[in-house]
């Protein structure tokens, strides 16, 4: 595991175990909106973020995290794909890289490799309240994520490339 993986499974224990001192009803997952969604800046981190939600009397937490599966890799793929992705009728990352035609390429290869070492690792927690019917929301990625959808984009784009 590397220190920045460590540190999101650190986060999400620091985080459950802040709010479960507080009292707070847990509903165990996220809203998933963006629409009418204030982000919580995350340099004021997450104490100041609940005691925000305590002040505002809110009793109800939507708390979820996201761990990093195969599933999620070959959405990421089929998203940063040139066609739409009800164009391929494919079930894993491996048949999702032979029909782009990229099986064989090095960027390719990268990505199954990514993928695989980041496998089961958190990426994303979230923390979520309602007030007057904006969700207040606490998300935190991890710094590795963005390299993973990175080299989809590669991927995808070599994908574009040779089609031409």
């Amino acid at each position: 595991m590397t220190k920045a993986d460590i540190n999101m499974r650190e986060k999400w224990k620091e985080i459950q175990s802040e709010i479960s001192s507080r009292g707070f009803i847990i509903y165990p997952h996220s809203i998933l909106s963006t629409e009418g969604t204030a982000l919580w800046p995350m340099e004021e981190g997450i104490t100041r973020f609940l005691d925000l939600a305590q002040e505002l009397d809110r009793k109800i937490l939507y708390v979820d995290s996201s761990e990093f599966t195969s599933d999620y890799a070959l959405d990421m793929l089929l998203i940063s794909a040139p066609d739409s992705f009800d164009d391929y009728d494919v079930e894993t990352v491996s048949e999702c890289l032979e029909a782009l035609g990229v099986r064989s390429s090095m960027e390719a290869k990268e990505y199954l490799k990514i993928c695989k070492f980041y496998e089961g690792r958190i990426y994303q927690i979230r923390v979520e309240w309602v007030f007057e019917g904006i969700v207040h929301a606490y998300w935190r990625k991890s710094n590795w994520h963005k390299d993973i959808y990175v080299q989809a984009e590669r991927v995808t784009e070599l994908s574009e490339i040779m089609s031409l």
